[in-house]
């Protein structure tokens, strides 16, 4: 036998390799995600603004949550501060790390600790995987892999670079560092790990606001548990300790935490508990023979609570589960939901992106799956529950795939782990090789899908074009916002930009990223889609918001969009050239808010497409070239999906008079620009005739106090230009202030 010294020698080695691979992988995962800080450094995209916002407000008031006040730039008039448990953990960890530096810095500390976060994120997040997979399995080959799958992830880099706060992906990490403390109390019988699995599950809560799925997934896994007969007194008094205090720690969060009250959420994680003791406690007092009497008795018991609880809400008209959520669980039911129509984070992805997204490791994922059915232990089971939920989310609404990937990466590493152990154990020494090889080489192309998605400027720096060209035409608008107006003003735009108007211009805003309130989401689309009549007529009966000059009025309003624009030979072109790079033929597409307006807008006002989108004049324009080019069908093609793509701006009658048109004509009038009316020339196979220009444009109601104009490409015979207009809502033959 070993002596103690030997032993004690073999665990340090042990121990020093661990911490050799998992450091040596989390310096890739930082390096991968740290690309994008070669750009000009800024919070990335749009929600992680509001969360530095929430940062700034706790770090002001010396850490203390409690002192938060109402966010009075959410949504106008009620100053509504939404979701504030749901939002408040990393701004409240951000806030800590930045009070040493506060006194001497101020909101810069917040910003600074902000920015960097997220690669403490891409270190903890192997950490966390290693963890969990190495103590689930005590399989180091698997335990790698998964730390790999995490360091290389391309579903892990497009929120999750510098400045990203992924509050979703935070929840991932905090779970699996409590799956490794449960399954650390179950392993060695020592129940008291559980309390300490209590304190990530409880940070998991506060920086997600996704308990109801924790709580649900938690009693899956228990009653999975008792149905494989795997439940026991360690097990139950472990989660018992870990629920307990999860639900007591969440009760001290300033507001509610998700759609279920903290009430709910702690008698929920009681109800678990008290499933794994009263399976305790049917175990002895029945037969070991009437394990199937023990499992149709606890069903009933949960069916019970589930017709008595769904009753309850029913009883008092409190809907369960909001739309928004409920979508997940029926897909059926998304296509009634306008926002989950025309929000790309909410439109179901086929198997290629969820293939692209995660690679192998969502079949290796199925193996995974496999072994923690046969090995019973609660934490594995609960991962495993995990997985398939979030699978199954992920395929129906996108946005969650950077949470998901922390479930996918210890799934597909107990599934190698599995496999190469039984491999071992059968004397096969080449096929774990080719395994771990054919893993390897899909992980190399992960890698490299990663470093392409990471090494891109955040969102802001190319105003939210999809091209990684830095402009700064939303950043000159926005200071222009933040000094040039008044403190109370209100700001509508579309509310893709609500919180870079709230939280940069630092201005109320009508709606925002966050914004639940379908209603106030509706009134923007239809005063964008129709006339500025329409739109003044809204604004006063709606809001109570009087123009500049009425007797009535009482704060400046102005209303914001964007879009890019073209200009060839003088001549402004609304939209980019759908052949950008090529010879410049007068159709254009839409990369902002014309486009949204043609599309998203009409469905979330409930309007026909057909008013605004002329199909005719589009199958006219196409049916012309394919007769022109009939000698030439390559060509005819080329150009008929050129012609295709310019669908945004085939503009019917009611499309010439919106809100949103006239806003960019006549801001590129004021301009000293001629505007070509889109799809008033056409293209022979002699010439390009490129239009006819628009008459002037003087709205009543609105007028252009702002215009920036950044360049995004130029070839030499043209220019295209980011534009962000900043109209005033003012009295008819009153000049803006």
């Amino acid at each position: 036998m070993m002596s103690l010294k030997e032993v004690s020698n073999v665990l340090r080695k042990t121990t020093l390799v661990d911490m050799v691979l998992v450091v040596g992988i989390s310096i890739i995962s930082i390096a991968i995600r740290s690309l994008s800080a070669t750009y000009p450094l800024s919070i990335n995209g749009f929600d992680s603004w509001y969360l530095f916002y929430n940062a700034v407000l706790i770090a002001q008031a010396h850490g203390n949550w409690y002192a938060v006040p109402p966010d009075v730039h959410s949504w106008f008039p009620s100053g509504y501060f939404i979701e504030l448990g749901d939002t408040i953990g990393l701004p409240f960890i951000s806030a800590l790390l930045s009070l040493p530096f506060y006194s001497s810095f101020g909101e810069n500390a917040v910003y600074t600790v902000v920015l960097f976060l997220d690669m403490a994120l891409a270190g903890l997040g192997v950490v966390a995987t290693y963890l969990a997979v190495d103590g689930l399995t005590k399989s180091r080959a698997g335990a790698v892999v998964a730390g790999l799958v995490v360091a290389l992830s391309p579903a892990l880099t497009y929120k999750n670079l510098v400045g990203g706060l992924p509050k979703t992906s935070w929840g991932g990490v905090f779970v699996l560092f409590s799956i490794y403390l449960l399954n650390l109390a179950i392993e060695r019988k020592k129940p008291w790990y559980g309390a300490l699995a209590s304190v990530p599950l409880f940070l998991a809560e506060i920086s997600w606001g996704g308990y109801t799925y924790i709580d649900v997934s938690l009693l899956a896994a228990a009653f999975l548990v008792i149905l494989l007969n795997r439940n026991d007194e360690v097990t139950a008094k472990s989660f018992t300790l870990m629920g307990v205090l999860t639900a007591f720690l969440t009760s001290f969060a300033p507001n509610n935490i998700g759609f279920l009250s903290g009430a709910a959420h702690g008698l929920s994680l009681l109800l678990v508990s008290l499933l794994l003791f009263v399976d305790l406690y049917l175990r002895k007092i029945l037969p070991k023979e009437s394990s199937l009497t023990r499992s149709l008795l606890l069903t009933s018991f949960l069916v019970l609570i589930f017709v008595l609880a769904i009753g309850g809400l029913s009883s008092i008209r409190v809907t369960p589960i909001p739309g928004r959520y409920y979508a997940i669980i029926d897909p059926f039911y998304q296509f009634t939901v306008p926002i989950d129509r025309t929000v790309a984070e909410y439109i179901p992805q086929p198997l290629t992106s969820m293939l692209t997204d995660f690679g192998v490791a969502i079949f290796l994922s199925v193996i995974g799956m496999y072994y923690f059915i046969r090995q019973g232990n609660l934490a594995g089971v609960w991962l495993l529950v995990l997985g398939v939920v979030s699978i199954y989310g992920t395929s129906e609404q996108p946005y969650l795939f950077n949470y998901t990937a922390f479930m996918v990466a210890p799934l597909a590493g107990a599934g190698v782990g599995f496999v190469v152990s039984k491999l071992k154990q059968a004397r096969v020494r080449v096929a774990p090789i080719l395994l771990l090889t054919v893993v390897g080489i899909s992980l190399v192309a992960d890698a490299g899908s990663a470093i392409m998605a990471s090494n891109t400027p955040n969102a802001i720096i190319t105003s939210a074009s999809p091209y990684p060209i830095p402009n700064y035409a939303w950043i000159t608008t926005l200071d222009w916002l933040r000094t040039q107006t008044s403190p109370h003003a209100f700001v509508l735009s579309w509310w893709d930009y609500g919180y870079w108007i709230e939280v940069i211009g630092n201005k109320t805003v009508i709606d925002e990223n966050n914004t639940l309130n379908d209603t106030q989401i509706r009134l923007m689309a239809e005063i964008f889609l129709n006339n500025d009549t329409y739109a003044a007529n809204i604004l006063e009966h709606d809001f109570h918001v009087y123009p500049y000059g009425n007797p009535n009025y009482t704060i400046p309003t102005y209303i914001v969009a964007y879009d890019a624009v073209t200009v060839y030979r003088g001549e402004a072109f609304l939209g980019y050239p759908t052949n950008l790079g090529g010879q410049f033929l007068g159709y254009t597409s839409s990369l902002g808010d014309i486009g949204k307006a043609m599309g998203a807008m009409t469905v979330i006002a409930g309007y026909p497409i057909q008013d605004y989108i002329n199909e005719t004049l589009l199958n006219q324009t196409e049916s012309t070239i394919a007769t022109e080019f009939s000698s030439n069908p390559t060509l005819a093609n080329e150009l008929i999906g050129l012609v295709g793509n310019s669908f945004p701006f085939a503009w019917t009658h009611r499309a010439y008079q919106s809100l949103i048109v006239n806003m960019f004509v006549e801001g590129l009038q004021t301009q000293g620009y001629p505007v070509i009316a889109p799809f008033s020339g056409g293209i022979t196979a002699s010439s390009v005739n490129l239009g006819q220009p628009l008459p002037q444009v003087r709205m009543m109601y609105f007028q252009p106090v702002e215009i920036s104009m950044y360049p995004l490409y130029g070839n030499g015979q043209y220019e295209v230009y980011i534009m962000v207009l900043v109209y005033q809502f003012v009295q008819p033959g009153t000049i803006a202030s």
